[in-house]
């Protein structure tokens, strides 16, 4: 006989599966917030990304209730932002958002929707304030924040002469200073960010200090100057500056109750966020442009479970993790000291200390180390300095084309870091002696995360190559007659008067000559433009415009040598679109002139003189 089951085991097995199925039921909520905690602001619209298991279930629109009862019906609207294609820069442009409604964007195929996600636009009464919301029969806490411009008048009240070194319309009137502003770069980010609804805060931070008194609510009012640009025919733009408003809001929250808790930490936190610095004649902006890194510190300056001090230890932890300077080679081979032959490399360094104040750089080579007397320089804060370490070069062993390099070791207080230095010169041989690829300039986000090669390479309808090469017959009495350098320049339009190649000949800082080359069809134009040997002479150049690209051979004079028969050669190239690259070193925006790579042409054709 079969063993029959208790009917108190087929009940509690039916239970079960009532449980899983109801638990199942719950964790394939068909919408939720995308968020884990969600920031209400108190007389703000309620912005926030929601996913939803499918899409279908928008159509009709998001219903959300407080807890008094009162149901509010969102529209469904696809935020994304559509990437275009931009020229290299100090910055770079993300491309154009946009809000478009769930019946406009379902038409479009998903692989071909701007890149984003899906977004409600909650309408919050003024009168709901510690209340919660409930989306799709499940219950959210709110984390309700003050408006502001309220918070910043009970500020006044709770401390009004607490901080007389850090005053409250002080703090808030911090912004960029008028000839930063005026930096081409400096106006580049601004635009960049003044189109982006996630960070238009930066750039009212960075023109008008974020001021929470110069802030329009509500979609009827008058946006002023400072407001999200947005084109005419933007789709969903009135959403875009509710959400733009609603994260100039956040940053000014917080900004304002660190200022609260410590003026001094808040001080130094927006100096970081508004950090720029003097590049040669440039004013270049120089902070992180990290978003999700952003993201996550506002995420926790706004925790409602963290009290006053732990917001500003984390305040603090996230400025002692931004870079105390910045290090990077502008020259290799440039200068070559007199009396010891040593190659005088150049480092730039950049101090970017909490305060104002100089900072003593140690810099070590391997001629250095273990020297009771290390190189030291005195550094002005957010200044690029320019600093001369010797090398040793390295000879090449035959048969081995690499060039050997150097560390450098450099230290500021804590902070140190390592380069690498060209130590070798490059012999010239048979067949030729490979220029390039030229490299486009650095961008901020690779010099602060020092990536080199990052974003480095042009497009290949803009890259530019060439060869030193000979292209007569040597002697064994004059081997310094007979050199060619010859370049492919890749080009959207060769025959563009903006279209440039221009030769630096000869020490770093102190060039032999320097001659701009544009092309013509037949002879390329070539302008004298500075240089210690004025007699060293024109080269004689070809040039020869095709259709993608323009092709430059010029014939070096035999005075471009050093007695040494060595050639220090940098390169820069303009091209139709006014973009700049060098070779051999990536340069900074406004940098004078380019670096050097020495170029030994003793044994080319294996001939000694007699």
């Amino acid at each position: 006989m079969m063993p029959t089951t208790p009917p108190k085991t087929i009940l509690s097995i039916l239970l079960s599966l009532l449980i899983a199925l109801l638990t199942r039921g719950a964790l394939a909520q068909p919408v939720r917030p995308s968020a884990d905690r969600l920031d209400a602001i108190v007389s703000y619209p309620l912005v926030i990304p929601i996913i939803a298991t499918n899409e279908r279930d928008l159509r009709t629109g998001v219903v959300t209730k407080l807890d008094d009862g009162r149901t509010i019906t969102s529209i469904a609207y696809w935020i994304g932002i559509s990437p275009q294609p931009t020229l290299p820069g100090w910055t770079s442009s993300s491309g154009i958002w946009t809000a478009t409604p769930y019946n406009t964007i379902t038409q479009i195929p998903r692989d071909r929707r701007p890149i984003g996600s899906w977004f409600i636009h909650i309408p919050l009464p003024i009168d709901a304030v510690g209340q919660g919301l409930w989306i799709a029969g499940e219950r959210y806490e709110l984390n309700w924040l003050p408006d502001p411009e309220r918070a910043k008048l009970e500020t006044h009240l709770e401390s009004p002469n607490e901080h007389p070194q850090h005053t409250l319309e002080s703090f808030w009137s911090m912004r960029l200073a008028d000839q930063a502003l005026a930096d081409p770069a400096i106006q580049a980010v601004i635009d960049q960010y003044r189109h982006d609804p996630f960070q238009n805060w930066r750039a009212r931070l960075l023109t008008d200090g974020l001021d929470p008194a110069h802030t329009s609510k509500g979609a009827g009012n008058a946006l002023d100057a400072l407001a999200l640009e947005l084109a005419m025919d933007t789709p969903g733009a009135d959403i875009l500056r509710e959400l733009a408003r609603q994260y100039e809001a956040r940053w000014q929250i917080i900004l304002g109750r660190i200022w609260l808790i410590d003026p001094a930490v808040a001080h130094r936190l927006k100096s970081q966020f508004l950090r720029t610095a003097h590049l040669g004649d440039r004013t270049l902006p120089i902070w992180t442009s990290d978003t999700t890194e952003l993201a996550r510190l506002a995420h926790d300056l706004l925790s409602p479970f963290v009290d006053d001090h732990t917001r500003v230890l984390r305040a603090k932890a996230w400025l002692e993790n931004q870079p105390r300077a910045l290090a990077w080679i502008t020259d290799d081979q440039g200068q070559i000291e007199a009396n010891t032959n040593r190659l005088l490399s150049t480092i730039t360094v950049l101090s970017l200390p909490p305060s104002l104040g100089t900072s003593l750089f140690r810099i070590d080579t391997p001629i250095t180390v273990g020297s009771s007397s290390p190189q030291l320089t005195a550094v002005a804060p957010n200044v690029a300095t320019p600093i001369a370490v010797p090398i040793d070069p390295i000879t090449l062993v035959p048969g081995n084309p690499t060039l050997a390099t150097q560390q450098v070791y450099i230290h500021t207080g804590r902070w140190n870091t390592t380069r690498e230095i060209i130590a070798s010169p490059t012999p010239a041989r048979a067949p030729y002696v490979r220029i390039g690829p030229l490299l486009n300039d650095w961008t901020m986000d690779a010099l602060f995360t020092h990536r080199p090669l990052a974003g480095a390479s042009p497009h290949p309808m803009r890259s530019a190559i060439g060869i030193l090469r000979r292209t007569d017959v040597p002697t064994r009495t004059n081997h310094r007659a007979g050199w060619q350098l010859y370049f492919e320049l890749g080009s959207p339009n060769p025959q563009s008067p903006n279209e440039s190649l221009t030769l630096w000949i000869g020490p770093y800082t102190h060039p032999f000559a320097v001659w701009t080359i544009t092309p013509t069809p037949t002879d390329g134009q070539t302008v004298f433009e500075s240089g210690t040997r004025p007699n060293i002479g024109i080269p004689h150049v070809q040039t020869r415009i095709l259709e993608d690209r323009w092709v430059a051979m010029i014939d070096l004079p035999a005075g471009v040598f050093d007695d040494h028969d060595i050639l220090q050669l940098g390169i820069e190239r303009t091209d139709a679109n006014n973009i700049h690259t060098a070779w051999p070193r990536r340069m900074i925006p406004g940098q004078p002139e380019p670096g050097r790579l020495a170029i030994e042409i003793d044994n080319f054709d294996q001939l000694a003189a007699d």
